[in-house]
This record gives C-alpha cells, structure tokens and sequence, in this order.
C-alpha cells in the first residue's frame, strides 16, 4: 500500500467528513502507513447527526493530538451566508429535494449543490484565512479526499492551487478494508457522516434514524414542515410522503448503492 502522489512541497490538507473513509485515513497516519498532512478540516454544516461528532471528540481528536497534528472543525456560517439557498441574485435552492408535479403527481429529484456551497467553499476559505491567500496560492494545497476504489466514479484530476488526491484509492482499498483497519486499531465502527434532513437517505437510513435518533428526526420532520409551508411541492423523502406521517423499515439497499450518497469524505456528490 503507498500513496505516491503525496507532494511535501505543498500545503496537504485531509479533508474530514467524520466518517468511515476519513477516520480511516487517520488511523493509518498514526500507523505510519500515510504520511502526517499539515492539516486536517472537518466543515461543519450545522445539520451534521450528532452521532459524528461525538465519535470525532470520543475517539479521533485524541489520536490527532497524540499525533500532532492540528484537526480544525469549522462552521459553514463562519465562512459563507449559502443556506438552503444561495444569497445572490439568482437565489436557488442547494439540498437535492424531491418534487411533486401538481398536475402529474410524478415525482422528481433536484441537482444537489450543497457540497459545494456547504463544504468546498468554506473549506477553501479557511485554508486561505490561515496560511493566506497569496501564500496558498502560491505553494498550492493538496486536498485528501477519503474516496476508495469501490466508488472510483467519484475519483476527478485536478490540479492548480486545489488538487484533489485519493489516498485509499492509491493504496487499493474499499470501504469495508477502511472499516476493518478502524476496528483492528481498537476502535468502535465509525458513524456515516450525513445531515439529518438530507433527501439522498435511503428508507433504512430514515429507518435508523427514527428509531436510533428520535430528537433528530423530531428536527427533520419539523424541517420539512417549514420546507412545505414555503414550497409545497418539495419533498425530503423519495416517496414524498411527510417524513412524520411515516413508520420507516429497512428498504434492502446495499451500502454500496449508498456510498456516492453520503459525506464521508468531506465533499459529497464530488
């Protein structure tokens, strides 16, 4: 296993999402079987299960300081005024609703632009913040995304000043092999990272959720009212049933169905 595009020369940043692919990366690091980034980001999207961040505080904060290396967790509202919509002119919605035609009662699903405005932009912003901007420029930062071989659609060349590097893929490994090298270290099996009012859960997540995190679906079902009473044809559920009218069972999907679903990595739908 090597991770032959490690470039010392620039600035290196892992890019936490809080879950399995990024806790994994970390546990290698303190392996030796990765090299120490300068950095690692975890952006906080105010909607994040809480469950995450209690595992990042419980099990992956402590090996960072006993690493030495700095983990920032930042807010997006410290960093951008994007919500569910963007704050300009052409004002438009970022989460992937679901929609119900009136007329036809099909149902559709919105692009997804949330990533980018939640996630990217404010990680962007804080690495500038830090180091400076002309001075990032200038070294250029390699981002580590935790994407592994299994989900290799996700996998984009890049370069200029934010190059995107895949570690896992490097070094050949699944999501189940990342899951496995967390517990073999004497961890717990991490949460997966995703917000709780997210429209890309499946019915086993919702399932989980409303059974496992009642205060949390209580806040989705209490978003998507709000969501209704301001655009009544959106949806957060793929059925377009109210999320508090429904008694969720796992669906059957696989999680590998799942996996470009989900942050991760610290940059979902990228």
């Amino acid at each position: 296993m090597t991770f032959k595009r490690y470039n010392p020369d620039r600035i290196n940043v892992l890019s936490s999402g809080g879950g399995t692919q990024s806790n994994a990366m970390i546990v290698l690091i303190s392996q030796g079987k990765l090299p120490k980034p300068d950095l690692i980001v975890m952006v906080d999207t105010e909607r994040e299960m809480s469950n995450v961040f209690d595992y990042q505080r419980e099990h992956i904060l402590p090996l960072c300081e006993a690493m030495g290396i700095e983990y920032h967790i930042i807010k997006k509202s410290e960093y951008t005024e994007h919500d569910l919509t963007t704050k300009n002119d052409d004002e438009r919605v970022l989460p992937p609703f679901f929609i119900v035609n009136d007329d036809t009662g099909e149902i559709s699903k919105m692009p997804g632009f949330c990533s980018g405005k939640w996630k990217t932009e404010p990680f962007q912003r804080h690495i500038n913040k830090l180091y400076g901007e002309k001075y990032a420029t200038k070294r250029g930062v390699e981002v580590w995304l935790g994407i592994t071989i299994d989900e290799a659609q996700r996998v984009k060349v890049t370069g200029g000043k934010w190059n995107r590097v895949y570690p896992l893929v490097e070094m050949m490994l699944t999501r189940q092999m990342c899951i496995q090298i967390v517990e073999d270290a004497g961890l717990p099996t991490p949460p997966r990272s995703h917000c709780w009012m997210c429209p890309n859960r499946h019915n086993n997540d919702w399932a989980d959720m409303q059974a496992n995190h009642p205060e949390e679906f209580a806040k989705a079902v209490e978003f998507e009212k709000n969501l209704i009473a301001k655009w009544p044809q959106y949806r957060v559920n793929r059925s377009a049933d109210p999320l508090g009218v429904q008694t969720f069972v796992d669906d059957g999907r696989g999680t590998q169905l799942d996996l470009i679903q989900f942050c991760d990595t610290g940059m979902c739908f990228t």
